[in-house]
């Protein structure tokens, strides 16, 4: 006589019940494992400060150096759009060389998002990053407005001042929206490269690169929406001038392109695949081996 045809109920309710058990107890060990990871970074409370710190500074010289490039001294036109471009792109270079190796010079909201996406910088680090971005937003503008007479800063009254969010007026604001989410998306996924440990061997003078990425990207994007591509950048010059009409616009386009580029090149462009190379034994390896 065998209980495999005619199985106690009871016994298989406890067994039933005992697996649900185990799901659960395996989901929420996930769970709190996962918890600690974002919760937990080993740093020190002086680390901590060190790496606001340099967010602070980095953003500070990009706002200061960028938005001083755009300054009109003499009368007539003022900088051209490949000076303007290229102050910003410069400023990003000086930036990155001065704070990236500490705190990898995110100096942009964006870049902090995608950097979470990305498993490079854990949750608990992200209110360090994003308040020494703002407020280095601050420092670096209101630097800037105390060193510059009134009326270089203040343009017209039909005008927003020095470095103020200023769209395209014959754009409407899904389009500008859109270049913002674009241009920003790039940046994105180039810094994403970089933290991609099959391009280790190619970030010589990526400090350098970086700064010629955002210029390109400034140049191409100017005459749509300002190419901002960066929230902290933008949300200096809009509080300390009062420029708040289309704040919204650099905000939504660069976030949204940060989580976009973040998940992209998460699930996508860093996945590995087989290698077509005779000898593999369909071992996983990069794209690009060189």
């Amino acid at each position: 006589f065998s209980t495999e045809h005619f199985p106690f109920p009871a016994v298989e309710n406890q067994q039933r019940e005992y697996k649900q058990f185990a799901r659960f107890a395996k989901s929420v060990g996930i769970l709190f494992s996962y918890k600690r990871i974002l919760t937990h970074d080993h740093l020190s409370m002086m680390d901590r400060l060190i790496l606001f710190l340099a967010e602070y500074l980095g953003t500070a010289i990009l706002v200061f150096l960028g938005c001083a490039g755009c300054v009109k001294f003499r009368e007539g036109s003022g900088p051209g759009a490949l000076e303007v471009a290229l102050a910003f792109g410069m400023a990003i270079l000086i930036a990155v060389q001065c704070v990236g190796h500490i705190s990898g010079a995110h100096i942009n909201p964006a870049v902090t998002v995608a950097a979470l996406i990305m498993g490079v910088t854990p949750l608990i680090q992200v209110p360090l990053y994003l308040g020494g971005q703002f407020l280095g937003s601050l420092t670096g503008y209101g630097l800037l407005k105390a060193l510059m007479p009134h009326e270089y800063i203040k343009r017209s009254q039909d005008n927003v001042s020095l470095c103020s969010p200023e769209p395209n007026p014959k754009l409407q604001d899904a389009q500008v929206v859109f270049m913002e989410f674009l241009m920003t998306l790039f940046l994105i996924l180039v810094i994403c490269s970089a933290w991609d440990s099959r391009n280790s061997t190619k970030l010589d003078s990526f400090s350098l690169k970086l700064g010629f990425v955002v210029a390109g990207l400034a140049l191409v994007g100017g005459g749509f929406s300002g190419a901002h591509l960066n929230p902290a950048r933008t949300f200096g010059p809009a509080l300390i001038n009062g420029d708040w009409a289309y704040h919204w616009i650099y905000w939504v386009g660069p976030i949204l392109a940060g989580i976009v580029g973040g998940f992209v090149y998460k699930f996508l462009l860093q996945k590995q695949i087989r290698s077509t190379e005779e000898g593999t034994n369909g071992v996983v390896t990069p794209i690009d081996k060189t």
